[in-house]
């Protein structure tokens, strides 16, 4: 080809070929026809050249026969005056102007023969007009005239008639060559035509095949060459060599090798993963034999290829589980995808397997490919979930708390036994039905109505969804009783919502707490008024008011009586805790400013901080909260009173507050004490804790006081807790709401009356503190009227065996100094209780200025 022989290589796409198969062979039928258009219009242009000589010809033949005749007519009229001559004439006139017009048209633009058709124009007007002449004077009847113009006229015409022969001679002579030459010239130009003719004929063929050899060659037989190796790679035969070139069929080529190289890739992955997979994969024959099985089978079934192949699969399978076997491998040849079918499978040592086989038939290879994968594991696995869901079954029935399922609307859906016991009715008599009938609230209101029951599911979702509620049941008696109630949420696989319900009977519950109160009540009337009694007693006995005691009954009795306010601290702790916790704790709640509260609390522990060397460092507030004053002073007075209790003499307890985000006032009692270990924060506002077990000998207290407070804040809507590292100090804090009347008022002057000092105080063994009415508070704490002291040392009750007349010196000194009673407080202003330093004042102004 061409191209094979260019010093360079040209890389044309298939396109461009295609191309260049329709442009060659147009190119060529355009120059071939324009070429025969020259020569067939050359041949055309002879043809016309010679058809119009002969019409010059002609028509230069006739205008000479034209002028001949107008003589003949005119000489014939003048001797016979016939019109008929007469008539002949003005036709002969008439049409000789029309000729030589023609004549004109027919030689077109040839000048030599246009000068020639003036002339003859100029010969043919005079001898017209001569001829004119001489008939105007032969109709006038002038015989004379015409017989002179006749004789002249002669003459004339003769001349005229010899002119126009030489002029249409010159005119003709040029014709009559052309005409002579003209068919020679049509020979030439057929005979080029038919050679040209035959030379494009010849040309086009050879183009067409020299196109076809380049189409074959540089198309079909690369094509081919890539049919070849999509042959050779159905039969896995190595590929001819790459095709070169840059265009699509060598792209084609490219993609195919990638392909092969893929596919290759592909099925060297698909025997690996085949030879590596550890479910069986295998091919069964139409006889029902292995025809190929990869290694896995030794692993899963003890058996090793070689061994398998030939066999019936059957012969593998446990003999009970042949015929379902057979009938599910039926069913995969009549299936149109993948089927799948269980059974066990007989391995080597004689245990046996759980397969799940998924198998698919193939039409074309008249075989059922297999994948058997061992689901022994898995049986167990679901083997054991159904022992285990038959156990929680097994312990639902037994629970002694009823579990309901409710749908969203309410509608039960499953109970367990207890349930049943419970409200005396079956299981099938309650699933259906709405949850609200169960409830004591169905005999108020109609659970057909759409609205009581959207009311009650509203109410049972608040008071109860993921919290506890109380509700009162009814069963098919009739008989309500009192249940706890739990929610909670959960859905199914099918994503719907239900509830469970967790119903606990309280009825005993109830009977223990009607009891326990009863026990409360007594434990109320019937010990502290006694040990208020005793201890008045006593009181009387160390103060000399029965007469003077030894120095060593003077003991007995003050560590007697000391036990005694020990005594009855720990019961009005007992019964405040019990009263917390049953939310029966009176709580009087209104805006009440913090400088009050803080000043009653420092007029409650300042003999005590004095009496330890303590300085309290009490700082102003303008801030108000919505509290129980009194019971906001019982929490300030125990975490204060604790403060002082631990910390060391010469040191300072400061009370701070400041309003936080969200509405809330935050106290802070800080004291420089040995600490609180980070492993007992989370204990410490419990029952009965303190830090270390010597405490309650060495600083006194209960362990009730914490857990007293933090029942007051709680039941304010605030929190408590502490920040404290070892040997550095603690700050005790709680938050409660604010005011909500944002104005605080300024504290209360101190009334004009001023009522006696109290004594220095009765023989105690914790720090001071006070609860109003018959209860007190944590801790330390001190007698009101009859009700005696709040677990901690104060000063003695107004008891009517009490001499009036005895002086303040007369009663013993104990360790902690009592406080004055809570009447006490009522009247007596703040100076009568002096700080016990001298620098205290200074260093509280110090601190104000500081905050």
């Amino acid at each position: 080809m061409l191209t094979d022989r260019l010093p360079f290589k040209i890389n044309l796409k298939i396109s461009h070929k295609g191309f260049i198969l329709v442009l060659v062979p147009l190119v060529f039928e355009l120059f071939f026809l324009i070429v025969l258009s020259v020569l067939l219009q050359q041949a055309e242009f002879e043809v016309q050249r010679q058809v119009r000589s002969k019409a010059i010809i002609s028509q230069a033949n006739a205008l000479s026969k034209l002028f001949y005749d107008a003589g003949v007519a005119m000489g014939g009229y003048s001797i016979t005056k016939s019109p008929l001559f007469s008539d002949r004439y003005d036709k002969i006139v008439r049409q000789i102007p029309v000729d030589l017009q023609e004549l004109k048209n027919l030689v077109g633009d040839n000048d030599k023969q246009q000068q020639i058709l003036i002339r003859l124009q100029t010969i043919t007007s005079d001898g017209l007009k001569i001829l004119g002449e001489a008939k105007s004077a032969i109709d006038d009847n002038r015989v004379d005239v015409a017989q002179f113009r006749a004789r002249h006229m002669y003459k004339q015409i003769r001349q005229l008639a010899d002119q126009l022969q030489d002029e249409l001679k010159g005119l003709t002579e040029d014709e009559r060559k052309i005409e002579s030459e003209s068919p020679e010239q049509q020979n030439r130009s057929r005979a080029a035509v038919k050679m040209f003719l035959v030379f494009g004929v010849i040309a086009n063929i050879t183009v067409a095949f020299a196109l076809l050899s380049y189409f074959i060659r540089t198309i079909s037989g690369r094509l081919s060459v890539v049919t070849e190796n999509s042959l050779r790679l159905a039969r896995g035969q190595r590929l001819k060599p790459p095709l070169t070139g840059n265009d699509e069929i060598a792209q084609l080529d490219d993609a195919f090798r990638s392909m092969a190289e893929s596919l290759a890739e592909a099925s060297r992955k698909e025997r690996a993963v085949i030879e590596n997979a550890a479910d069986v994969i295998c091919s069964i024959d139409m006889d029902g034999k292995f025809v190929a099985v990869n290694p896995a089978s030794y692993e899963s079934w003890g058996y090793y290829p070689d061994e398998l192949m030939g066999r019936r699969f059957i012969e593998v399978v446990l003999p009970e589980d042949v015929p379902d076997t057979i009938r599910a491998v039926r069913s995969v040849r009549g299936a149109t995808g993948k089927v799948n079918f269980e059974n066990r499978v007989k391995r080597r040592d004689g245990t046996s397997v759980d397969v799940l086989w998924s198998a698919d038939w193939s039409d074309k290879d008249r075989a059922l490919f297999c994948v058997a994968h061992d689901i022994t594991q898995r049986k167990l696995v679901e083997e054991a979930i159904k022992a285990n869901e038959e156990r929680i079954r097994l312990v639902i029935d037994q629970l002694i708390v009823g579990l309901i399922i409710i749908s969203k609307e309410g509608r039960i859906e499953s109970v367990n036994p207890r349930t049943e016991t419970m409200f005396v009715m079956r299981s099938n008599e309650m699933v259906g039905k709405h949850i609200m009938s169960l409830f004591a609230d169905s005999s108020f209101f109609n659970v057909a109505d759409a609205n009581d029951r959207t009311a009650f599911m509203d109410t049972l979702f608040t008071k109860c969804l993921n919290r506890i509620g109380e509700f009162d049941c009814l069963n098919s008696r009739g008989e309500d009783f009192p249940v706890e109630i739990s929610l909670a949420e959960f859905a199914f696989g099918d994503g719907r919502v239900s509830y469970m319900a967790n119903v606990l009977d309280v009825s005993e519950r109830r009977e223990v707490e009607r009891m326990k109160k009863e026990f409360v009540s007594t434990v109320s009337h019937e010990l502290r008024t006694p040990l208020t009694s005793i201890r008045g007693s006593l009181t009387l006995l160390a103060v000399g008011a029965m007469g003077l005691l030894p120095e060593q009954a003077k003991k007995v009795v003050s560590i007697a009586e000391r036990n005694t306010i020990r005594l009855i601290g720990l019961i009005n702790d007992i019964l405040d805790i019990e009263k917390l916790e049953a939310g029966k704790l009176d709580m009087v709640m209104e805006d009440v400013p913090l400088s009050n509260v803080f000043e009653r609390s420092e007029q409650a522990v300042n003999t005590f901080a004095a009496n330890n060397g303590v300085i309290l460092d009490i700082r102003p507030s303008q801030l108000a909260v919505y509290a129980d004053g009194d019971r906001l002073v019982q929490v300030i007075v125990n975490l204060v009173s604790n403060a002082v209790k631990f910390s060391p003499k010469g040191a300072s307890v400061t009370v701070t507050s400041k309003e936080i985000p969200g509405g809330l006032i935050e106290v802070h009692v800080t004291d420089r004490g040995r600490g609180i270990p980070e492993a007992f924060k989370n204990r410490l506002f419990q029952r009965f804790q303190q830090v270390e077990a010597s405490d309650a000998k060495k600083k006194g207290g209960t362990g009730l006081g914490l857990a007293i407070c933090k029942g007051i804040v709680e039941q304010h809507g605030g929190t408590i807790g502490v920040e404290s590292e070892e040997g550095k100090g603690s700050t005790f804090w709680f938050r409660i709401p604010k005011a909500k009347n944002i104005q605080v008022l300024p504290p209360a002057p101190p009334p004009p009356q001023s009522p006696p000092q109290s004594p220095p105080g009765a023989p105690s063994n914790s720090g001071p503190g006070f609860g109003p009415g018959p209860n007190f508070g944590p801790g330390p704490g001190f007698g009101n009227g009859t009700n005696g002291g709040g677990g901690a040392p104060g000063a003695p009750p107004a008891n009517p065996f009490q001499s009036p007349q005895a002086p303040a010196a007369q009663f013993a000194a104990p360790a902690n100094p009592p406080l004055p009673n809570q009447n006490q407080w009522a009247t007596q202003p703040p100076s009568i209780f002096p700080r016990p330093l001298p620098d205290a004042n200074a260093g509280k102004q110090e601190n104000q200025d500081q905050n």
